[in-house]
């Protein structure tokens, strides 16, 4: 009797091994450096957040969590840059950063659809402050 009971312990094991194989998770940090910039407008795709710090540059951290995926798929989509973001100089004083890839795709594999979420965090120096929709940053006024 006490055969069966290990072998179905053993295959419960084994299974939920498989399960978190199959959830990737990746933390990825872009810096950007943000000198004598006075206004920054923000274009990013999906929901995130603006956090104050003590740093001098902008950094942004987006954690990426995949299901029903390989740790290959995972890295060709960041190769690929689709969680990347790009900066346009306006002018001097302004700056414009975006999410390069805005059309994304749902990510299917031959085991199905993978569920994807991304949170992305943006870290702002303590002289920035930023509008109540959160798509602009300004320099504070000394």
């Amino acid at each position: 009797m006490r055969i069966p009971h290990f072998l179905f312990f053993t295959h419960l094991c084994l299974l939920s091994s498989l399960r978190a194989e199959a959830q990737m998770e990746r933390t990825l940090y872009q810096v950007l450096e943000i000198d004598s910039v006075k206004t920054i407008a923000l274009d990013l795709y999906g929901q995130y957040t603006l956090q104050k710090w003590e740093g001098s540059t902008l950094l942004i951290e987006t954690n990426i969590q995949l299901t029903n995926a390989s740790p290959a798929i995972l890295n060709f989509l960041i190769k690929e840059g689709r969680y990347d973001f790009a900066i346009d100089t306006i002018s001097k004083a302004e700056l414009k950063i975006y999410t390069r890839q805005q059309d994304r795709k749902k990510i299917k594999t031959p085991a199905g659809e993978c569920t994807e979420i991304f949170v992305t965090k943006i870290l702002v120096p303590e002289y920035m402050v930023w509008t109540d929709d959160r798509k602009m940053l300004k320099r504070k006024e000394e």
